[in-house]
């Protein structure tokens, strides 16, 4: 039995019950609708060109099917699930996109090694490192990569090391290292097949990170992806923290209290999105008929707005260890810009903020709001 639904101007079938072999997230919607306006985006600016797309662990197919139907590029829809091959199918032909959209039934290292394809989707259940390999050398132009292991990704449990070849700290800014801890790895899997990653948007949410990269070709570009990776030093006694692109200019012990610092990385240290993509994704936004529509409209808008440091500061927790009441996050953040320092909010927290202050100095201007 099967459970019409719609996500965008697309219609979907959904297994009803819900099945394993048909796997159907509606918790990723949101996720979806950033992607179609990103890959909107992205084919808008090669307009002459017919651009191929595989969403190479599809489950129902939502995606895949979306992208055909709501942004016209030439699919194909994958997954090793014959009942799910099934599934995807139907969805195609309940949308009439057969002429855009190719169902496969393989596995999809297998596919992604025999075929090469202009923008590459991983959304696994879990890490995509089992499959970022054989993504990487299948990609021309466009990378979009899901995880959700957040927790080895976070420092919360162990495996970071194990899987992303880095080693993550469990600060209170987690989720941002675990994303840039996932750049990293996307980074050093592309550049094994000189091939550069520049990072378009980037972003986490509730269970997931994701991230939006395009590709260029070039044994140069990808030495000078490599140069972009680095380190970041926490002091677990007052949270002072920096970062460097190179572990030799960090010292073994806080310079603000003396304590032992800990190192984070290789991670990636540059900025993680680009502003000019982000607004285009938000035109894109704007103009669609979406069910996250409010939601999307504001990850992105603060995104495109947060500066480019590969940390933040939790407000409440700071304001925890001076003993002071919070302020609002807006007028701290007036209080810095006031101070001459930059700040912003930052999409993977609402309750923290991103400024070039040193601790000392937030400090400094907390305790006279």
């Amino acid at each position: 039995m099967f459970l019409e639904i719609k996500e965008g101007t697309t219609r979907i079938l959904i297994p009803e019950p819900p099945t394993k072999s048909v796997f159907y997230n509606p918790k990723m919607e949101l996720c979806r609708d950033i992607d179609i306006a990103s890959v909107a985006a992205f084919v808008s600016a090669l307009p002459s060109q017919d651009l191929t797309y595989i969403d190479a662990l599809a489950g129902t197919g939502v995606r895949g099917v979306r992208m055909a139907k709501e942004v016209g590029v030439s699919v194909a829809i994958n997954d090793r699930s014959n009942h799910a091959y099934e599934c995807i199918n139907k969805n195609i032909l309940l949308n009439a996109v057969e002429e855009r959209a190719k169902a496969y039934n393989a596995d999809a290292n297998v596919l992604l090694l025999q075929h090469k394809y202009d923008l590459v989707d991983l959304d696994p259940f879990g890490s995509p490192v089992p499959f970022l390999d054989a993504a990487c050398k299948s990609v021309k132009k466009l990378l979009l990569v899901t995880a959700t292991d957040t927790a080895p990704l976070c420092g919360a449990h162990t495996g970071g090391l194990r899987k992303y070849a880095a080693k993550p700290l469990n600060t209170e800014y987690h989720k941002e290292m675990a994303t840039r801890i996932l750049l990293g790895r996307v980074t050093r899997d592309l550049c094994k097949y000189d091939q550069a990653v520049q990072p378009l948007l980037s972003y986490s949410k509730s269970h997931f990170i994701r991230l939006i990269a395009r590709v260029t070709k070039g044994a140069k570009k990808a030495d000078a992806c490599m140069n972009r990776l680095g380190f970041i030093a926490h002091c677990f006694a007052c949270g002072n923290r920096v970062s460097s692109h190179d572990m030799q200019g960090i010292g073994t012990k806080c310079e603000l209290c003396g304590a032992k610092i800990r190192l984070a990385g290789p991670l990636y240290l540059d900025p993680i999105k680009e502003n000019r993509f982000c607004e285009q994704v938000h035109k894109e936004l704007a103009i669609r008929e979406q069910g996250k529509k409010k939601e999307a409209l504001k990850l992105v808008a603060t995104s495109m707005n947060e500066l480019d440091i590969p940390f933040y500061y939790e407000h409440h927790a700071i304001c925890k260890a001076l003993k002071v009441q919070p302020s609002t996050i807006a007028t701290l953040i007036d209080a810095l810009r006031s101070t001459g320092f930059s700040a912003s909010r930052t999409h993977f927290s609402d309750t923290a903020f991103k400024t070039d202050a040193r601790l000392e100095e937030i400090k400094a201007v907390l305790k006279e709001l």
